[in-house]
């Protein structure tokens, strides 16, 4: 929507020879603005901005608890090695593994 409008000004000012071959610093802020102004109304009403910030929050809620398992393990408290057989033990440290990737690649995807 946002950016058919957009379209729509540029193409009148192209047709209309508002500017040759360039366009004003003034005219190109003016768009901005106005472009910047259309996407927060068009994501206000969208529901996919909902979900997006649904799916942030999980994201972190997530990243937090995964933070404090991996301090537990690295503890490596009594609690969690009384009573375990070698392989509860190897399990543990897997899970540990798993969360560190899954930490590495949820960081490397934020620097996108």
């Amino acid at each position: 929507m946002w950016h058919d409008n957009l379209f729509i000004d540029l193409n009148y000012k192209l047709n209309n020879n508002h500017f040759s071959n360039a366009i004003s610093h003034k005219d190109l802020n003016a768009l901005l603005k106005k472009a910047k102004k259309e996407i927060e109304i068009d994501s206000s009403d969208n529901p996919e901005s909902n979900e997006n910030e649904e799916f942030n929050n999980l994201v972190i809620t997530w990243t937090e608890t995964s933070k404090r398992l991996l301090l537990m393990l690295n503890k490596q408290n009594q609690v969690l090695t009384r009573n375990r057989n070698p392989k509860s033990l190897m399990a543990f440290g897997a899970m540990g593994a798993h969360i560190n990737m899954a930490l590495q690649a949820l960081k490397s995807t934020e620097s996108d």
